[in-house]
This record gives structure tokens, C-alpha cells and sequence, in this order.
């Protein structure tokens, strides 16, 4: 049971319950042990709080826009947390291989792998398109059968009568209390769905589909690729989905389940995305269309027509890094040191997700504008300008490419495209004047430190020199020349000349601050 947890209608926290297991583990046991052996627990805990989370997208006064979780008494946790570890691993052999989600060993990248070799098999072997159906189940944990669920598990024969009992009362209707931090419901029963947070809920769901492949025996050519509620119906031959899409939504209906039609979404991959929807491309089922589109987001990975095109991806997981290093306001005061493992823990995960999958497929132009995460972030704790030079950031922070630290980090395998994106790093690297390593920055390292006050003179000096508050040429400029000339002392001037000219009275704090 995790601590700093809210707590439900009791107001007994976990780190409470922990205390009382320390003192009084047997009678804390024999109580749960009782409750198995009647197939009942205390009426009180059927009651729940429902805290509303904003899904972050769609309007705040629309309903549809929250997702609810439920706050459960603690001890009904604990007991929710012992059946569900005994429904998973009496019952995990009855879950498909194709079901991804919620199941140990399986995550999102594995579908997301099973997607991109399908196309590559079809479209890029076979060379036919692929028709791809992503669906989208209506409040699927909200609306299915409870009633289903149990018959489910009483047709296994695998627990006792005690077990069964305490299932069916665990099933059984339970009673909510809306609470949105400013009023509170009166109690709303429940008799449908599973509960939003519970431990058993997830494996639940999909043991409700877990014969969800007995409907493409017909069509062999048709499959399908689940992530819980998330599902994909795969096959060159529409109306090989069209017609196994009926029998799905009879499936569905079975379960109390029904698709939200306004939200499913059909492609069609082909050859490096060439070519315009054929006349025939349409897919009505139950006189509802379904719209071809050009891209989707499957599973957090932006899909293109071409199927083994990721620029998009790239560009979205790019712009969602950059701005939650924006959010890190204090990330300055930092250490470096601190701030490098901020990266790894913060915003790394976030532009790198679904690489092990997308890698063999990214472009140069994928690869540098993926590294310009990590040059933002660099610059950021450096206190330099976004259009510093890269390099000049990277070495100041004696920190490696991030695209060399995922290639590490996911054991990926090297590339034409990567072997390139190195030496394009290296030959920049190999271009800095060799003054910059001469810099106060490069030589004393005590800038790195925590809430150092002087790091932006330090870092910008080594970049710069603060050249252009000296030579007198006005145009732009990023390296010395023999045009170069002071404004103080009249005379021929490195990149570096602020330090050693007589005649300047700036310190590097007064010209970092102009």
C-alpha cells in the first residue's frame, strides 16, 4: 500500500494502516480470513468517494472531460489488493496474447511494435496496403456488466464457494459520494462498471474480453491488437473489417459495452504513403460512418500513412519536452549535477518515448531535432540564450548527446543515420576556437555548484567573450577576424579580449547584466 495515498470515507490513511498491521498483524489477518470464509465484509465499505480528474483536454464544464476515481475505505483496499493477486494468478492463462494492457511482462510499446510490423509485413513485404480500425470503447470500465464479470468467473471453476461469495459481494452495487473540493453529492448507487482505481479493475476488464478472438476465426486475415479498452482491427480486405466489425459491436453489446463512434478512426497504410483514398475507401457499419484520416495517435506514438514515417512523433514528443523544461522555473539555482538527473527523471522520458520501436525508421532531420531536448534543457541551467550554439552548452557541461545516451541506455542498434549524426556532433565539436577552453568557465568548475550566483557571467563570457560589447564591426558575428577591433584600447582583438584589455573597466557581472 503506497503512503501519501488520499484516503476514502474512513479517513484512514495508509501510512495509519501500516502502524496498525506493525501492532496487530493477526487479528488484522484473521479479520480479512473471516471475511472470506463468510463472502461478506463490513456494509461501510461499499461506500467510496469519487475525486473527478480533469482529463486535460476537452471543456471543464463538460462531464465527459473528468475521469473518476474511486476512494475506498483502506482495509477494503488491502483486501481488493489479496483478491486481485489471486484473480490474476489464477486466471492469467486465460488472457490472449494480443492483450497488452494491464497484464505483467506486456506494456504499450509491445503493441505499439506489433502495429509497425504488421505494416512492414503487408505494406512494405506483401506490398498491399493495410487497413488499420483504431476503436474507441464509451466509458468501457464505467459501463461493463458486473453481472457478465461474475459468470465469468464462476464458468472458470477455479475458486471455492467463499471465494465466489466474497467476489459477487465485492460486485454487488456500492454506493458513491461525488466530492469536487467545493460540495459534496448525496450517495449515487453503482451497480455497473468496474471501480475506476480498484485493484482488481483492470484485470477484470480484460478478463471480460479474454475470448474476443473467437470472432476472427471466420476471418483469418483480420486481426486484432488490445490494450484494455484500446483496440486495433488490422487486414488488407475492408470489408473483411466491416463485417467482423458487426460481430465485434454484438460482442461488445453483450458486455453492456458499445463504441463511440465519433471517435474511431480509420487508415489506410501504403507505400511510403503515396497515393489518394481510393472511391471505395468508405466504412459505414450500422449506418454510422467511421472517417479516414492521414495520422493517429495509437498508444502515444503519432502514426503517418506511410506507417514507418515518425516526424510528427518526433516534433510532438520534441515540443512537450521543451515545455516542461520551461516549467522547471529554479532549474538555474540547480546544480548541474542535480539538473542532469532532472533530464533523466523529468523530460527525457517524455521525448524519448516508443524509441525502441520508432528507431530503425528516424531520419537525420528526426535525429537533431530530437537532440535539440536536451541543448534546450543545457542551455536553460547554463543561463544561456536558446540560440547559443549547441556545442558550446554541450561542453561546458562535459555531458554526452542524448541521442548517444538513449542509443546506450535502449541498447539500439547503430545506423547509417546515426553514425552520421555522430560525426556531423564531433566535426562541430572539432570547430570551437580553441580560446573557449581557455574560458574562467572551462578552467574553474565551481559555477556547478548549487545556487552559484555567478554562472550566467561565467557561462555567457565562455560562449561569447562579450565580444560584441567591444569590436567596434556591427554587423553579427560568431568568431573573430582581422576586422575585429577594440572600441577601448584601438587594437586587433580575439574572441576572448574582455579579460586581458587594459583599458576595459567591466567586471564579467556588470557586462553579463547589459
Amino acid at each position: 500500500m503506497k503512503n501519501k495515498k488520499a484516503p476514502g470515507p474512513d479517513n484512514l490513511q495508509n501510512e495509519v494502516v501500516k502502524l496498525l498491521w506493525a501492532a496487530v498483524p493477526d487479528e488484522i489477518t484473521a479479520f480479512l480470513n473471516v471475511c472470506l470464509e463468510l463472502g461478506s465484509f463490513p456494509h461501510a465499505w461499499k461506500n467510496s468517494n469519487l475525486k473527478l480528474l480533469y482529463k486535460g483536454k476537452g471543456g471543464v464544464s463538460d462531464v465527459d472531460s473528468y475521469r473518476g476515481i474511486s476512494l475506498c475505505c483502506s482495509l477494503y483496499n488491502l483486501l481488493d489488493r489479496v483478491m486481485s493477486n489471486r484473480l490474476y494468478s489464477q486466471l492469467i492463462d486465460l488472457i490472449p496474447a494480443n492483450q497488452f494492457g494491464f497484464v505483467k511482462g506486456r506494456s504499450t510499446i509491445q503493441a505499439v511494435q506489433v502495429l509497425v510490423d504488421e505494416i512492414n509485413f503487408v505494406v512494405y513485404e506483401q506490398k498491399m496496403p493495410l487497413y488499420a480500425l483504431f476503436l474507441d470503447v464509451k466509458k468501457a470500465f464505467d459501463s461493463v456488466s458486473r453481472y457478465f464479470i461474475f459468470e465469468e468467473l464462476v464458468g472458470t471453476g477455479r475458486f471455492s464457494v467463499g471465494e465466489l461469495n466474497l467476489l459477487a459481494e465485492m460486485l454487488d452495487a456500492n454506493l458513491l459520494t461525488v466530492r469536487d473540493g467545493i460540495s459534496v453529492s448525496e450517495s449515487i448507487v453503482q451497480s455497473n462498471g468496474v471501480k475506476q482505481g480498484g485493484s482488481m479493475s483492470p484485470f477484470l476488464f480484460i478478463l471480460a474480453l479474454s475470448d474476443i478472438n473467437s470472432i476472427f476465426v471466420d476471418f483469418p486475415d483480420v486481426k486484432i491488437i488490445l490494450y484494455a479498452d484500446d483496440m486495433v482491427l488490422l487486414s488488407s480486405s475492408l470489408d473483411d473489417i466491416r463485417r467482423s466489425l458487426e460481430l465485434l459491436i454484438d460482442y461488445l453489446a453483450f458486455r453492456d459495452l458499445e463504441l463511440n463512434f465519433d471517435k474511431c478512426k480509420i487508415m489506410k497504410f501504403r507505400n511510403e504513403g503515396r497515393g489518394r483514398l481510393a472511391k471505395s475507401d468508405t466504412l459505414i457499419v450500422k449506418n454510422e460512418p467511421i472517417e479516414f484520416v492521414s495520422e493517429f495517435t495509437y498508444l502515444g506514438v503519432v502514426f503517418q500513412s506511410s506507417g514507418i514515417s515518425f516526424s510528427k512523433h518526433i516534433a510532438k514528443k520534441v515540443r512537450a519536452a521543451i515545455l516542461a523544461t520551461a516549467a522547471l522555473k529554479s532549474l538555474p539555482k540547480s546544480s548541474l549535477s542535480t539538473a542532469l538527473k532532472i533530464f533523466d527523471l523529468a523530460v527525457a522520458p517524455i521525448a524519448s518515448y516508443g524509441i525502441q520501436v520508432i528507431w530503425p525508421y528516424l531520419t537525420l532531420h528526426d535525429l537533431n531535432k530530437l537532440e535539440t531536448v536536451k541543448s534546450r534543457f543545457l542551455k536553460k541551467a547554463l543561463c544561456l540564450s536558446k540560440f547559443m550554439k549547441s556545442r558550446l552548452a554541450y561542453e561546458l557541461a562535459d555531458s554526452e548527446f542524448f541521442i548517444e545516451k538513449l542509443a546506450s541506455q535502449f541498447s539500439l542498434p547503430e545506423s547509417p543515420t546515426f553514425d552520421k549524426f555522430i560525426d556531423n556532433q564531433l566535426f562541430k565539436i572539432s570547430e570551437i576556437d580553441p580560446a573557449f577552453y581557455g574560458a574562467p568557465a572551462m578552467v574553474e568548475q565551481s559555477w556547478k555548484n548549487v545556487c552559484y550566483t555567478m554562472r550566467h557571467a561565467l557561462t555567457r563570457h565562455a560562449c561569447h567573450g562579450f565580444h560584441f560589447l567591444l569590436c567596434k564591426r556591427k554587423i553579427y558575428h560568431t568568431s573573430a577576424t582581422k576586422e575585429c577591433v577594440c572600441k577601448l584600447c584601438d587594437k586587433e582583438i580575439d574572441f576572448y579580449h574582455f579579460l586581458s584589455c587594459d583599458k576595459n573597466d567591466l567586471s564579467l557581472s556588470q557586462a553579463a547584466n547589459l
